[in-house]
């Protein structure tokens, strides 16, 4: 029966489904299966096969065998879920199907066993794993990914190509030096903006923290452009090759972010990707800083992707809310919602620039994806706000859902997803009845 089961949940997903239904790949083996069927074993020799201490076999499973992998508190919910679902009397006494497609034989004969899962399918279907109908989209973003990574991986430079050649590098170096000259004259259109001291002294914490985040960015704008000018000027026998100038180019003629770069944002690994990222939050942050003087930011629909560190904006929000309410900062909760009346607090965020994965929304409840339907589905604005604990939630906690939040690079959607830090912000979706 444990055969059953694996084949049907994790075991199945390794491969056509992993990563998708998880936040990253998990390296569930082999050992890991021969662990369960141990404690499967022995659950049922203690019950003499009529009965199964469920909540221990949920606990090691949790905890121990596969649990021990995650490190991720909604993959833990993913797993937690399997384990009910497949889990359970309903499903191990024939009364209920697994996954909603087989029935477990109500036998002791192994044989019984054995035709079933010689009947299963041999190709996977996204609903067995309660995966969205329409997941091959992701499926195939994921493979084509995967190919693009590994014809890059063959297209790596060689030592010899690392060793300083200026046609060579000319060749290999030369178009990614004309992005960031392009990128770099749309920044500097208007000019670059000076961060005094007193700006980054003020008072309020949304002020101080725009004006921080601006002034590291922009430093680093410069600094940037400072080392590809020097790229560049070696390229052309204008310039010197010193130690620094030959290490950038060591990291970009290996396709990696150098590590100076990195340092101030971890986006893509791909360098031309990273820079067109870094440029398009650098533009973002020039139009928030526009906001903070016309004191329109909270006022306006704001895009948390064009800066680099919306948690830490998030959490100056509340810094603002508690003292507006003379109230401890821990004492303040998210709500959300994409209808504005619901939300009330002194500092409301109307969010643009939302994508959701894996399901419908019709503004009022969450609905179930078609087959043709978009692997991302674009949000209507949503209302945030950070309002005391003991005030009443927009919704009744039994309508609503809890979603993580990931960031995704606007430049490419098919990034590398990355978690954001705020695993407590709420999407206040009505759950379909």
């Amino acid at each position: 029966e444990m055969c059953i089961r694996d084949r049907v949940s994790t075991q199945s997903t390794w491969g056509n489904y992993i990563p998708q239904g998880w936040t990253k790949f998990y390296e569930f083996s082999y050992g890991d299966f021969r662990a369960g069927v141990g404690v499967l074993e022995t659950l049922l020799s203690e019950g003499q096969g009529d009965s199964i201490g469920w909540e221990t076999l949920h606990g090691l499973m949790e905890n121990a065998i596969y649990g021990g992998r995650i490190d991720n508190d909604y993959d833990l919910r993913v797993l937690k879920a399997y384990l009910e679902q497949f889990f359970n009397l309903e499903v191990f006494n024939g009364t209920q199907k697994l996954s909603g497609v087989v029935t477990i034989p109500n036998s002791k004969s192994v044989k019984d066993y054995l035709g079933l899962i010689n009947k299963l399918s041999d190709s996977d279907t996204p609903t067995l794993f309660g995966l969205p109908i329409n997941i091959d989209r992701a499926v195939q973003r994921y493979n084509t990914l995967q190919i693009v990574g590994s014809l890059k991986q063959l297209m790596a430079v060689s030592a010899e190509d690392i060793k300083f050649d200026k046609e060579r590098w000319s060749q290999l170096l030369g178009p990614l030096t004309k992005i960031w000259k392009q990128l770099y004259k749309q920044l500097s259109d208007g000019g670059i903006p000076q961060i005094k001291q007193h700006h980054l002294a003020a008072d309020d914490p949304v002020e101080s923290f725009i004006y921080a985040e601006a002034y590291e960015t922009f430093k680093m704008v410069e600094k940037i452009d400072e080392s590809m000018e020097g790229l560049n000027k070696v390229i052309f026998g204008t310039g010197l090759l010193t130690n620094d100038v030959m290490q950038q180019a060591i990291d970009l003629l290996s396709g990696k972010v150098p590590i100076r770069w990195s340092n101030m944002w971890e986006g893509s690994e791909n360098p031309s990707t990273w820079l067109k990222g870094f440029s398009k939050r650098a533009n973002g942050l020039k139009k928030w800083l526009n906001k903070i003087k016309e004191g329109s930011l909270l006022k306006s629909e704001i895009n948390l992707s064009e800066i680099f560190h919306p948690e830490i904006f998030l959490n100056a929000i509340r810094q603002v809310t508690a003292r507006s309410l003379n109230s401890p900062i821990d004492n303040m909760k998210l709500a959300a919602s994409f209808d504005k009346g619901k939300i009330s607090g002194p500092f409301t965020l109307k969010v643009e620039g939302l994508l959701l994965q894996g399901c419908g929304f019709d503004m009022a409840r969450l609905v179930e994806p078609s087959d043709n339907m978009p692997e991302f589905l674009s949000l209507p604005v949503c209302s945030l706000a950070w309002i005391p604990s003991e005030q009443q939630d927009p919704y009744p906690e039994s309508i609503i859902g809890q979603f993580p939040i990931y960031f995704l690079s606007l430049i490419h959607i098919s990034e590398p997803t990355r978690l954001l830090s705020i695993s407590y912000a709420v999407f206040c979706l009505k759950k379909k009845k």
